[in-house]
């Protein structure tokens, strides 16, 4: 299936993230609609062929340093819409159509304290489109993970503009299925290599102390884990 095929390696990234030590349990509602499909690019000039596909995720999260038990949950949902086609003379063309998503801040407990800290992330790289077709290519998407409490202050971020976390997840599984009777693809995509830098900007936290500490940070690649769940429908122009 030429979905499936397309969308392997497709970038994850969590849109609003609350910090736990509990996994994730069930799929965030998703009611497909045209709504899906807001972000396509415009098909470009020339261009035989154009596809789009919206990829909504729908569950999972991943490890935050190297301390296991901490662990950053996917919160709501988020879609990233890519589209790809070719020119007349072969060349294959792929555009971002964009990073929706519902930019909620969520606050939660630091697991065995009373400590309210909540976690953003914010994307500073665009989706790294890298041979698509091709089943052995990864996208990569690189984000600020911003960390928010009133002892850390306003600048407290792990990764930066220059220099953010990149995650490049590989699909484990891939699935036709049916959403509400609509026709898509459930997608299984993990990470396990991915590094975390030493936070920037942040203060301590009462009793826990700073943040690399608590966290374990900087974490070396191999330290963590991602695992996350996407719906995946395409339209064709």
């Amino acid at each position: 299936m030429k979905l499936l095929r397309t969308f392997l390696g497709l970038g994850v990234v969590a849109t609003t993230i609350a910090l736990t030590a509990t996994p994730a349990s069930a799929d965030h509602d998703y009611y497909p609609g045209p709504g899906d499909f807001a972000d396509c690019p415009a098909k470009p000039s020339g261009a035989q062929s154009w596809t789009c596909y919206a990829s909504t995720a729908l569950d999972g999260g991943f490890t935050l340093g190297s301390k296991k038990g901490v662990r950053v949950l996917l919160d709501k949902t988020l879609r990233i819409t890519v589209a790809e086609g070719k020119l007349a003379d072969g060349t294959t063309v792929v555009k971002l159509g964009g990073i929706t998503d519902d930019r909620l801040k969520v606050t939660t407990v630091v697991p065995g304290t009373s400590i309210i800290l909540s976690v953003l992330p914010e994307v500073t790289v665009q989706v790294q489109a890298v041979k698509l077709m091709d089943p052995g290519s990864r996208t990569a998407i690189g984000i600020k993970l911003r960390l928010v409490n009133a002892f850390l202050g306003a600048n407290c971020t792990i990764g930066t503009d220059a220099a953010p976390v990149v995650l490049r997840p590989h699909t484990d599984l891939a699935l036709p299925w049916l959403f509400w009777l609509t026709p898509g693809v459930k997608l299984w995509a993990s990470e396990r290599q991915y590094a975390l830098p030493a936070s920037t900007g942040c203060g301590s936290l009462p009793l826990l102390g700073g943040v690399d500490s608590y966290l374990g940070l900087p974490s070396a690649a191999g330290n963590g884990t991602a695992d996350l769940v996407w719906a995946v429908r395409e339209k064709t122009f």
